[in-house]
């Protein structure tokens, strides 16, 4: 299995498609155990350029406030839309969520 670069990691985890050959890492990510602690992560790094708020002028605590606050905030949107997400980017990369993500027959 064929996993994507750095540079590659960050286009997907801001919504890029990936090529084809990487069709098989996307399922592995988006079916293991750790797909919700993976989707959090992607979330964790699209939000890092909101430490760009801490070089705004103003007193200490609103610097460390502000990038905190869109820090829990896309995390908290993150896990409300993270069904949605792993749909999506099963449809992306050319899965279907309804066959991948059934329940196993009892």
């Amino acid at each position: 299995m064929e996993r994507p670069g750095v540079l590659r990691w960050i286009g997907y985890a801001f919504g890029a498609r990936l090529p084809t050959r990487f069709a098989p890492w996307v399922l592995h990510d988006l079916t293991a155990r750790t797909w919700f602690l993976r989707h959090l992560a992607r979330t964790t790094v699209q939000a890092t350029p909101a430490a760009l708020l801490a070089l705004l002028p103003g007193p200490v605590w609103l610097k460390v406030a502000l990038p905190l606050f869109v820090l829990f905030s896309s995390l908290f949107m993150a896990t409300l839309f993270s069904p949605m997400v792993r749909e999506k980017r099963l449809y992306q990369h050319g899965y279907l969520p309804e066959v991948v993500l059934r329940e196993p027959d009892q």
